[in-house]
């Protein structure tokens, strides 16, 4: 074994259950089970069950007991974080409370932004959280003035610009018509 690698807990169970087996096989003067007897050996000196080491006999070396395989060792799935995972809608609220701060002519921070989010009832994370989820809707902390300001990216605000401009254009050089919750038809002339 590599000098400097570390033993995990149940590895070192395993070996102390190995020095145990064998000191009892020490007093007896022989072996407690017959040589024979490689898979109940195992088993004993491991304290798991004879299945158990068939079945990884059979993983590591094959159907046959020849040939030599690498053992799989399954990991964890990684649970993604359910704060962060949040739905179209809540994004959009948090959206609005930013541009609301800005309205007021406040400056948004992340203690006011999860106080005011936790007050709503909509968002339930800590502040590194809240950091995750602006970092994904397209929001970033600028310096302005010797001070952290939440500015959009820059690409984000050009393209609401340009489609604000496109709708300006096409409401001057044409009549605008309106349609209600009801589905009759107003039309409105500039």
């Amino acid at each position: 074994m590599p000098q400097g690698k570390v033993i995990k807990g149940q590895t070192r169970k395993f070996v102390l259950r190995l020095r145990v087996y064998f000191e009892k096989e020490s007093l007896n003067g022989g072996p407690l089970i017959p040589a024979t007897q490689v898979r109940d050996c195992v088993a004993t000196a491991l304290g798991i069950s004879a299945p158990t080491v068939v079945k990884m006999t059979k993983e590591g070396f094959g159907s046959s007991g020849m040939e030599q395989n690498k053992l799989s060792i399954l990991k964890k799935k990684r649970q993604p974080c359910k704060v962060t995972a949040i739905d179209s809608f809540v994004t959009d609220v948090i959206r609005r409370s930013i541009y609301d701060y800005y309205q007021k002519k406040k400056i948004p921070t992340f203690k006011k932004l999860v106080q005011s989010l936790r007050n709503s009832g909509l968002f339930r994370g800590q502040k590194s959280s809240l950091a995750k989820v602006l970092k994904g809707i397209g929001f970033r902390f600028k310096k302005c003035d010797k001070r952290k300001i939440l500015m959009e990216r820059n690409d984000v605000a050009l393209c609401r610009c340009e489609f604000l401009r496109q709708a300006k254009k096409i409401e001057e050089r044409s009549n605008v018509v309106f349609v209600d919750e009801l589905g009759s038809m107003r039309i409105i002339r500039s």
